[in-house]
C-alpha cells in the first residue's frame, strides 16, 4: 500500500542566476535528495533540501509516495515519487525533449541465442524505441553493423557515432548519438578519450581498453534560440584511476565547450554506482537525473542485469546543468519488448523528460 504524506509549509523562493523571470505558469521544482532516502528525514528537513528558499513567504506542498513493494532493488523506505505545487519556475522554458541513456551490448555471435543481438534484441531494442520515444539517444558499446540497423528501421533519426579504436571503417564498438532531425539541429560536435593522450584513440592510467566521449552542440527547432549539449560517454570499468581522471576531464571539457548558460546532458555508462565516491565532483557539479526528477523511479533503480537474475547494479547514469527535469524512469522490467526477449541488453534504457 502507498504511503502518501502531504503537508504544507511556509517556505521561501529565490531565483536561480541566469533564471531571473519567474512565473507560476509550472507548478514543480526538482531538488538533488542524493542519497535522503528517509521520509521523515524529508519531513523534519525540507526547508534546508533546496536552494531557492529565503525571506519571501510562499505556501507550497508536498506529496511523498513510497514504492508500493519493498524489494532487494530499493531501501525499504526509499522515496518513490515527490511533488511540488504552487512554486514559480523560469518562466521562459520553451524547448521539451525526451533524453534517453542505453547501452546497446555489443552484437557478439558467441553468445546464447537469446543474447543475440540479430536473433531476438534487435526487434525489441526497435520496439522499445518506438514505444518511449526519445528525442536523443546516447548508446555505448554500438557496432557499425548494429548502428546501420538502426538507421534502416530507426528512420526519424539521425546518428552521429565514432568508434573507440579511432578506425571508421572497422566493425567495432561506436558512441552513438541518435536524435530526431525534425526536433533538433545538429551544430558542432566533437570527441575526446580518457587519456594523458585524449585526441587519439589511447587508454591510460588503470584503464584495460580505450573508452570514448562525444558531445554535440544541438538546436531546438521548436526554438531556434535555445542551443543545448549531449554527452554521451562509457567509463573504463574496474579503473578507479582512470574514472577518476574520466569524471575529471568530463568536467573540464563542459566547462570549457559549454560554459555557465547553455543546458547540457550527460548521459553514459560510468561502471559506477551513484553512492561511488568517485563521483562525487560529478555531483557536486551538475544535478543527477534520478535524484531530482519529480517523478523517479529512484537512484537505486537497476540499469544493469548481466543477463542474469542475481547481478543487477545502478551503473547508467543521466547527469544535467540548467534544465528542469520531470521524470526519471527505467524500462528493466523482462520481456517488456518480447515473449521471446528477457533482456533487451546487460543494461536496460533509462530516459528523462527534460525542459529548458
Amino acid at each position: 500500500m502507498k504511503l502518501v504524506l502531504i503537508f504544507f509549509l511556509s517556505c521561501f523562493l529565490m531565483p536561480v542566476a541566469g533564471q531571473e523571470k519567474q512565473s507560476k505558469e509550472r507548478g514543480i521544482v526538482s531538488f538533488d535528495l542524493r542519497d535522503t532516502t528517509s521520509v521523515g528525514f524529508l519531513k523534519e528537513n525540507i526547508q534546508e533540501l533546496h536552494p531557492y528558499f529565503n525571506n519571501n513567504v510562499l505556501k507550497w506542498e508536498v506529496e511523498v509516495r513510497q514504492n508500493e513493494e519493498s524489494t532487494h532493488h530499493f531501501l525499504t523506505d526509499s522515496i518513490q515519487e515527490i511533488r511540488f505545487s504552487n512554486l514559480t519556475v523560469p518562466a521562459n522554458s520553451t524547448v521539451g525533449l525526451r533524453i534517453m541513456q542505453f547501452n546497446i551490448r555489443e552484437d557478439k555471435q558467441a553468445e546464447p541465442d537469446y543474447n543475440t543481438f540479430n536473433g531476438v534484441r534487435a526487434a525489441a531494442i526497435i520496439r522499445m524505441v518506438n514505444d518511449i520515444q526519445p528525442d536523443i539517444i546516447c548508446l555505448q558499446e554500438c557496432r557499425k553493423t548494429q548502428a546501420a540497423y538502426l538507421a534502416s528501421n530507426l528512420t526519424g533519426y539521425s546518428q552521429l557515432l565514432y568508434p573507440k579504436d579511432g578506425i571508421e571503417k572497422n566493425g567495432g564498438q561506436r558512441d552513438v548519438i541518435l536524435y530526431k532531425s525534425q526536433k533538433v539541429r545538429l551544430i558542432s560536435w566533437d570527441k575526446f578519450w580518457f587519456s594523458e593522450t585524449p585526441n587519439v584513440s589511447s587508454k591510460s592510467w588503470d584503464a584495460s581498453t580505450p573508452k570514448l566521449t562525444i558531445f554535440a552542440r544541438f538546436r531546438s527547432r521548436e526554438d531556434t534560440e535555445k542551443d543545448f549539449y549531449v554527452y554521451c560517454t562509457h567509463f573504463p570499468p574496474s579503473a578507479p584511476e582512470a574514472q577518476s581522471h574520466a569524471v575529471e576531464m568530463i568536467i573540464n571539457s563542459i566547462k570549457t565547450k559549454v560554459g555557465d548558460e547553455v543546458p547540457v546532458f550527460l548521459c553514459g555508462d560510468l561502471n559506477l554506482n551513484y553512492t561511488s565516491s568517485i563521483l562525487n565532483p560529478l555531483k557536486e557539479y551538475m544535478s543527477h537525473a534520478a535524484a531530482t526528477a519529480l517523478i523517479s523511479d529512484g537512484i537505486q533503480a537497476i540499469t544493469y542485469n548481466g543477463y542474469r537474475d542475481t547481478n543487477q547494479k545502478t551503473l547508467d547514469h543521466i547527469f544535467y546543468r540548467f534544465s528542469i527535469v520531470d521524470t526519471y524512469h527505467v524500462k528493466n522490467k523482462l520481456y517488456q519488448y518480447g515473449d521471446n526477449c528477457k533482456w533487451i541488453s546487460d543494461h536496460y534504457p533509462l530516459y528523462s523528460d527534460v525542459k529548458f
